[in-house]
């Protein structure tokens, strides 16, 4: 097996999560295995773990707004990341407070300018939910993940009809923003795709896996940032919406990932391992990144390229080790990371 060297070195070394998620997800141990079930509960007991779960109230709700840093979403995504079940009693709370609007209520249940984006049909206050909803396996039937599910599905079959990026945009003064109601796939309506089940069918896969590949040969080499400008009724003003990094699909050489490594950014390289995790199956570009970072992780020549700045941006958004004392527990966090990203990818090649 691809990776066996790795996988036994973090069988031995990583954390209880870590080695969790390799028996799940790589070595597809079942659930109910006398070992899984005794991890799940050594994981719910582990500090970092805890250290998120104390951000939920007592009526469920999780963290301290929709989105953000310790918002629903980002708790919500460590807390899986970590290898919690969504069968889990604190994640079905979670999910329970989002999708009650007597709970939600009492809670900061939207973001800035999301009702302004869920009116333009951009997906706004309703996306951030029914991406928290699909990533925790809820119910598809459930509002809004229904209708965000079949959002997604248009923004891809709109999308084929444009032409070149000036079909959707207006170029002002000092920015570049959608036009008004535009229908063009972004983080959200890729991500709610990826995570879902019911759209799924041979028409729909091949309309999807079109839109993507035509979504990314007009971006590929559009590296602008595109806002949204609100409707005078929502104050006017423009907001950075959730846009797809589509250059990160782009087939990648070594001296430009050192260059990534490298950048003053210290999350570049680590938003480009997210973006390549977001990406299905059906809306891969090219395996070459994958494979590249393959390579470079069993030679173990990976470690040596990240300076310690790029280190810390990639600990903050990958990190699951609680602690990094020393260089084995840097090296499993970074190891079963890079596996996560590229294993499902160069596995079936």
């Amino acid at each position: 097996m691809i990776f066996q060297n790795l996988i036994d070195f973090l069988l031995e070394n990583a954390c209880v999560n870590i080695r969790y998620l390799v028996y799940r997800d790589i070595l597809k141990t079942p659930l109910r295995e006398q070992i899984m079930l005794e991890m799940q509960e050594e994981i719910i007991e582990q500090k970092n773990v805890q250290k998120i779960l104390a951000y939920q109230h007592e009526d469920g709700w999780l963290g301290e707004e929709l989105h953000g840093g310790y918002g629903v979403d980002s708790l919500m995504n460590r807390l899986l990341n970590c290898g919690v079940e969504t069968s889990d009693v604190h994640i079905q709370k979670a999910i329970t407070a989002l999708t009650t609007p007597e709970i939600a209520k009492n809670h900061k249940w939207w973001m800035a300018g999301g009702d302004a984006l869920d009116a333009d049909g951009r997906g706004g206050n309703k996306a951030i939910t029914a991406v928290i909803m699909a990533i925790a396996h809820t119910d598809e039937t459930l509002s809004p993940l229904s209708e965000e599910i079949d959002l997604s599905l248009k923004h891809f079959i709109i999308s084929l009809s444009y032409k070149s990026v000036e079909d959707f945009i207006i170029r002002g003064k000092s920015k570049i923003y959608y036009k008004p109601s535009t229908m063009f796939p972004d983080e959200n309506h890729i991500c709610i795709l990826k995570d879902t089940k019911s759209w799924k069918n041979e028409q729909n896969l091949k309309t999807v896996s079109s839109g993507m590949e035509h979504c990314y040969n007009l971006m590929k080499n559009f590296d602008e940032y595109i806002t949204f400008k609100k409707p005078k009724e929502f104050g006017g003003s423009f907001i950075g919406p959730f846009n797809f990094n589509w250059q990160a699909l782009n087939k990648i050489e070594l001296p430009e990932l050192q260059a990534m490594i490298n950048s003053k950014n210290r999350y570049m390289f680590g938003f480009w391992l997210r973006t390549l995790s977001h990406v299905p199956k059906w809306g891969i570009q090219s395996t070459q990144p994958y494979e590249l970072l393959a390579d470079l992780v069993l030679k173990n020549n990976l470690f040596n390229m990240l300076n310690d700045k790029t280190l810390d941006g990639f600990r903050r958004l990958w990190g699951i080790e609680s602690s990094w004392k020393n260089e084995t527990n840097i090296k499993c966090d970074l190891i079963y990371t890079i596996m996560k990203v590229c294993y499902p990818v160069v596995s079936s090649l």
